[in-house]
């Protein structure tokens, strides 16, 4: 049997106080107490959360004691145009509670449930077993910057010949305009070359030498090509630049494990670009993991993910 439990950002810190040394990772603890008032008391003793001496009622003590004490959480966004979704399962030890944030509010269920959040957004996702591309490579981050810049470029080319009624013939792209994408990326969503940043943290700022070498180990790898100054992508590279036109879905799972007085985090980032088209994305140490997988794989991930305990150390 679930027990769900809905309250405002504003009680949290409140309910909180019941439950010393909390974790530093606990929801318990997210807005100022003094947003709290006595009417906000009286309210949350009509729901029967907390009983006349303030003290939290027996049914809701062990889920808001999972808050307080949490030592680890699964984090699930998605994102499609104006549609957006997350859940949250927090942990401790064995015990789960998921929480859902919805402006002010937030609504705890346990158990979590994690199954509905996946099944939400194998909605959106399709569930076909096929991939649109076998693209599967291991790059430094400096590499993938520069490969996503040249999905990027081939990208813009695409719609550039579509918005003149042309008929699409890729002339390339030279040194200085890899050079230039890679250290102008603007903040937009549909950017290859953006997300790659994002999952890195950051890159610093690239000499002209230096993109000069990353392209060298590109054409090396096989997923470019140089005919005189003119590159393009090839083999893998070229089908995936070519699928990957369009993000649809935007899913960013992030697993967070307390050790000691630490937080350590781990995740991935899936990008959807058709109906058979994702794009696994994972910072594993300095590299950038890239894999196309089909919609099927992808949402077994996340269900195999948020269904686990977070086991980052």
């Amino acid at each position: 049997m679930s027990l769900e439990l809905k309250l405002q950002l504003k009680d949290l810190s409140w309910l909180g106080q019941a439950f010393a040394n909390k974790s530093f990772i606990s929801p318990l603890g997210e807005s100022k107490l003094s947003e709290f008032t006595a009417e906000d008391k009286q309210r949350l003793q009509e729901l029967e959360i907390i009983k006349a001496d303030n003290t939290i009622e027996a049914q809701y003590y062990p889920m808001m004691e999972i808050l307080a004490y949490a030592d680890g959480f699964i984090d699930i966004t998605f994102r499609r145009g104006p549609v957006r979704a997350r859940k949250q399962i927090i942990c401790r030890g064995e015990q789960k509670v998921s929480a859902v944030y919805q402006g002010d509010e937030a609504v705890f269920t346990i158990p979590p449930n994690p199954k509905a959040m996946v099944k939400f957004i194998g909605e959106y996702m399709g569930r076909s077993s096929l991939s649109g591309s076998d693209l599967d490579i291991e790059l430094t981050a400096g590499e993938a910057l520069c490969f996503a810049v040249i999905a990027d470029l081939y990208r813009k080319a695409v719609f550039s010949a579509y918005a003149q009624e042309e008929v699409f013939v890729y002339t390339g792209f030279s040194l200085k305009d890899l050079w230039e994408g890679a250290n102008n990326v603007r903040e937009n969503s549909q950017s290859l070359a953006f997300h790659v940043i994002l999952l890195n943290s950051g890159v610093p700022k690239y000499t002209m030498e230096q993109v000069e070498q990353t392209l060298t180990s590109l054409i090396n790898k096989g997923l470019v090509q140089q005919d005189n100054d003119v590159y393009r992508p090839v083999g893998e590279a070229l089908l995936f630049s070519g699928n990957f036109l369009v993000f649809e879905n935007i899913i960013e799972v992030v697993v967070g494990q307390v050790y000691g007085n630490n937080l350590y985090r781990s995740g991935f980032m899936l990008l959807q670009a058709g109906p058979l088209d994702v794009l696994y994305l994972e910072k594993s140490r300095d590299n950038i993991l890239m894999e196309c997988l089909s919609p099927l794989k992808a949402e077994e991930l996340m269900a195999a993910v948020s269904d686990s305990k977070p086991n980052i150390i």
